[in-house]
């Protein structure tokens, strides 16, 4: 009898069995685990096309599957909102956290990620929000507080720190709003000093983070309407993020004097650095005369630039967006809702970031 049910037993290795099942990991800091977590957030942050870069918090929950020649890791990963919109392409690790002052946005991801000679990212959800309201005024009372993104101010005060943006940045052509990322609002004070006397002055100041995109309009073109400039529409025009605020000091007398501070950053527009690798590569199609002469991309116009028709060698590239999701969730209510343990041992992994916030732990 025990002799036919090793001889069965046998038979079943000797074809290979039932499919590997799933298996708890070895923990959340195992480093295969943590090579995961971090090149596979890597690549979530490629595939968005809106919003922020994540930054990996922590590993809260894995278990994994072998397959032939790679390990297939489910991984549950909490996530922290960074000051680095989507369009610099910059590796989550050298973007800096939103702090308690900047309106923190926190969440988790669910992703499927095959980890053996590379890591792979096979799919991908994730759930952000914000830290509610009361929970940042509890911990810091002087820190601005969210604002609608749909109240007129906004849209004012990103008009005004655009027009000055375009007033001082010395590109040919003229930029326009694309999209408002997020806005706060902060009353502050401060000192107005004057031959005999000292006072203080009160307002609102608002903070607004938005991007903006190249137009064809250029500005050496008189009385143009910006409203009426068109975006530019190809893969050679220029985007930005930009930060701004807008600042309204009263001093009691009815003079109320108006500050605007903007600082943006310009990305360089993908067909462009693609028309660069084109030349490195030498498959531009025609040759230069000036062996020297490196293209600028200081222009702005697409025509000034050269379409190469695709490689017939090389693979289409995957659009973005298509392995997985994002959902904006509105803040929670306070406290959370507890959450389900993780089913792996020797998890969560202990946090990377703490943003000093007793009463909501995240």
């Amino acid at each position: 009898m025990w002799v036919c049910v090793w001889l069965v037993a046998l038979c079943v290795c000797w074809h290979g069995g039932s499919p590997t099942p799933v298996t708890p990991a070895v923990g959340c800091q195992g480093p295969e685990v943590l090579r995961a977590a971090e090149e596979g957030l890597d690549q979530i942050n490629s595939d968005l096309t809106e919003g922020f870069i994540l930054s990996l918090n922590r590993v809260y929950d894995v278990s994994q599957q072998t397959g032939e020649g790679a390990v297939l890791f489910n991984l549950t990963i909490d996530v922290l909102e960074t000051k680095c919109h989507v369009i610099s392409r910059k590796p989550w690790k050298k973007c800096e956290v939103k702090d308690v002052d900047d309106v923190p946005v926190y969440g988790h991801c669910v992703a499927f990620i095959s980890v053996g000679k590379s890591v792979e990212l096979r799919s991908y959800k994730c759930a952000i929000q914000q830290v509610p309201a009361t929970v940042i005024v509890d911990t810091c009372p002087d820190c601005p507080t969210v604002v609608q993104l749909d109240d007129p101010i906004i849209a004012e005060t990103a008009n005004l720190i655009l027009q000055k943006y375009n007033r001082m940045n010395r590109l040919p052509n003229y930029f326009t709003l694309l999209n408002v990322t997020g806005a706060s609002m902060q009353y502050i004070s401060s000192s107005k000093y004057t031959a005999s006397s000292s006072q203080w002055v009160v307002g609102p100041a608002y903070f607004v983070e938005f991007t903006i995109r190249e137009t064809v309009c250029a500005k050496d073109t008189p009385d143009v309407d910006l409203t009426q400039c068109k975006m530019m529409d190809c893969e050679f025009a220029h985007k930005a993020f930009c930060t701004g605020s807008h600042t309204t000091l009263d001093d009691g007398t009815f003079q109320t004097k108006l500050y605007i501070e903007v600082k943006c950053e310009i990305f360089e527009p993908e067909g462009a650095k693609a028309e660069e690798e084109a030349h490195v590569r030498g498959d531009s199609g025609h040759q230069s005369e000036d062996e020297d002469h490196k293209h600028a991309h200081t222009h702005l116009h697409p025509y000034e630039h050269h379409h190469h028709p695709p490689n017939s060698n090389q693979a289409s590239p995957r659009l973005k967006g298509s392995l997985g999701i994002v959902v904006v969730l509105p803040p929670p209510r306070v406290p959370p809702p507890p959450r389900a343990s993780p089913a792996a041992s020797n998890c969560p992994a202990k946090r990377k970031t703490n943003l000093g916030l007793d009463r909501f732990p995240i």
